[in-house]
Formats: C-alpha cells, sequence, structure tokens
C-alpha cells in the first residue's frame, strides 16, 4: 500500500507539511538537529500512518550521539517519540553521527562536522495587512539583511524562527493570596517558509530576505519576543532542505512534476532497502531576537479577557491559551527589553 507521508519539518521542534513522497505505512522517520549552542538538542522518531499524518511516536528507540573520536551519548526519551540529550554542544574538530536502535534494527546516520562560518545577520520586523474576501488580516513580517563572510570556502545556510509570547492571567482570589504566576508560550512561526541562502555561484555577500510571517492577534497583546535562529550546515545538508522546499512549492498543480523522493543522510547498514525518512544535521548557530510590544502593533488588538461578564477560560489557564503549544510559567534568562 502506498500513500502520501506528511514529512517532519524541524524548527527546534517539530511540524507537518506534506512532502508529496509515496512511501509505505510503517516506515521509520527519524529527524535530529546538534548545534553548538549548549542545552537540550533532541531528536525525533516515529512511523508513517496509513493517512500520511503526523507519524506516531516510536517510544522503545534507543538513540545514541556518536563521535567519531569514540565517544558516545545516550538521548532519553521525554515524550511520544521524542528524545532528548542535554547540557550538551558540539565542538569544532569533532565529528558527529546519530545512531537509531528500533526493535533488532539499527540506523545511523553518516558523520558530520561542525561548519566553522556563519554569517553577520541584522533582524528586523514590519507590519502589514492581506485583504481576504471582504476582511482584512494583519500579519507580523521578520526580514533578515545578511552579509556573508569572506572566505574562499562556501557558506550554506537556512533559518528558523521561534516565537515567545506572554499570557498575564486573570486573578480572582483574595487579597492574601498570590496571583498565579505569567504564562509564557513558544511555538515556530512560519516554518514551511524554509529560509535558505549559499555564497555557491554568487559574488554578491549582501542580501535581504524575508525569514516568515505570523498573524496578529491578541498573542501580541503583551511582550511578543522572536528568536531566529541562523544555521550554518553542510552543503549535502543544504542540498536536502533546497529539495524539501521545491517539493513544498510543487504543490499547486495536478498537472506539475511529481516530486523525486527525498533522499534521507541515515540509513539501514544490514537492509539497504529499508529506507528511512528524515535528516539528522550538525548546525553552527548564530542567535538574535526582536521583540514588539502591544504600542508596536498597528492594528486593534481586542482583549478577551477584558470586559466580559464570563471571561473564557483561556483568561486563566495556560494551557486552556497554550492550545497544545509549548508553555510553562518560568521567565527566560534572556526576556530583556535593551
Amino acid at each position: 500500500m502506498v500513500f502520501l507521508v506528511f514529512g517532519l519539518i524541524p524548527s527546534g521542534c517539530i511540524d507537518t507539511l506534506d512532502f508529496g513522497t509515496v512511501t509505505e505505512e510503517g516506515q521509520l522517520v527519524i529527524y535530529g538537529l546538534l548545534t553548538d549552542e549548549f542545552g537540550v538538542h533532541s531528536v525525533d522518531v516515529g512511523r508513517t500512518d496509513l493517512f500520511g499524518l503526523l507519524p506516531r511516536g516510536e517510544t522503545n528507540a534507543t538513540v545514541v550521539l556518536l563521535e567519531e573520536s569514540g565517544s558516545s551519548h545516550i538521548y532519553m526519551h521525554v515524550e511520544d517519540g521524542r528524545y532528548e540529550l542535554r547540557d550538551f554542544r558540539a565542538r569544532e574538530g569533532e565529528r558527529y553521527a546519530l545512531r537509531v536502535a528500533s526493535g533488532e534494527q539499527i540506523y545511523e546516520s553518516e558523520f558530520q562536522e561542525l561548519p566553522k562560518q556563519s554569517a553577520q545577520q541584522n533582524i528586523n520586523y514590519s507590519f502589514f495587512s492581506e485583504s481576504e474576501g471582504m476582511r482584512t488580516r494583519p500579519f507580523l513580517s521578520v526580514d533578515a539583511d545578511v552579509t556573508l563572510p569572506e572566505s574562499e570556502e562556501d557558506v550554506y545556510l537556512r533559518w528558523t524562527l521561534e516565537e515567545t509570547f506572554l499570557w498575564v492571567r486573570l486573578w480572582g482570589g483574595g487579597p492574601f493570596e498570590p496571583p498565579p504566576p505569567n504564562c509564557f508560550i513558544y511555538d515556530d512561526i512560519d516554518p514551511s517558509t524554509l529560509p535558505l541562502l549559499t555564497s555557491a555561484g554568487t559574488g554578491s555577500r549582501n542580501f535581504s530576505l524575508n525569514l516568515g510571517s505570523r498573524l496578529v492577534d491578541d498573542s501580541f497583546l503583551y511582550p511578543f519576543f522572536v528568536t531566529v535562529r541562523q544555521l550554518s550546515v553542510s552543503r549535502e545538508t543544504f542540498e536536502y532542505w533546497n529539495r524539501v522546499k521545491q517539493v513544498l512549492n510543487n504543490q499547486g498543480s495536478l498537472f506539475d512534476i511529481p516530486p523525486a523522493p527525498i533522499q534521507s543522510n541515515i540509513r539501514n547498514f544490514s537492509d539497504p532497502d529499508d529506507r528511512v525518512l528524515g535528516y539528522f544535521e550538525v548546525a553552527k548557530v548564530s542567535i538574535s531576537r526582536v521583540f514588539t510590544t502591544s504600542a508596536d502593533v498597528p492594528f486593534f488588538i481586542p482583549n478577551p479577557c477584558t470586559n466580559a461578564a464570563n471571561p473564557p477560560a483561556l483568561c486563566f489557564d495556560c494551557e486552556e491559551k497554550a492550545m497544545g503549544r509549548r508553555w510553562n510559567t518560568v521567565t527566560p534568562e534572556w526576556w530583556r527589553f535593551d
């Protein structure tokens, strides 16, 4: 049986997008990103289902990061199909590979070295609106002015965007009860844009590009941060994401040329016919952040929690407001307005 599988588009976390790739039910899907940012690094392991929806998480896999020098590091399973390696960063000069054991089968990626170069970037944002029928929808646009390094070696870059916004809960307690902590809610912004840039084949070093956009809603009532991660990757990784982007841009018509299967860098070496979906990449990361407040937004934003006789549950509950997105009540260490 064959069907269209929804692939994994990472941005620090996972989103679903139609790769348009014909495949079989039960194929293994692996995606992992390792960077030189100290902290948590994740790998997602799942299997395709009959309808090509988000892969079912594989909870009994063993996931190990291999160093070519001989060391290894075990990822811990934290939730349905997600494995994490904490308090770690990739180091220059070392080469890394991923090993995943699922059942009796062992899958390994090719070894990769952390890239040495990145680009200078200046991040800015603007607001715009789009007409949709009888209504107008407001958006935030995030853009970058990029200066590539002067180097004989080509640079290959991609970007991810993550939002973090504050949500202030209503408090109906007494005068001696402490108010509830505020909510910090996280999500990826516009992962299907897949911004890519390389110095290969161009004589210019300066570029301007759009990194993504986000609908303006009541998430902008309080401070709204955008974390921009520039990922410097290998040529092979860049080509992988470029093929993914071509597939995403090739879904507009029944008469479009069918996309070729997107080749993973993860193999089952004991069974070459066992085709794996997904990718493991090692990237040098550069992080920039910008923020907005409601005073910056040139649109009216209604607050569902004011002037309401019976405020909705999201006014009191972080989980209700998050609607499946990541959240906590811990102020990020970078939550500064300077």
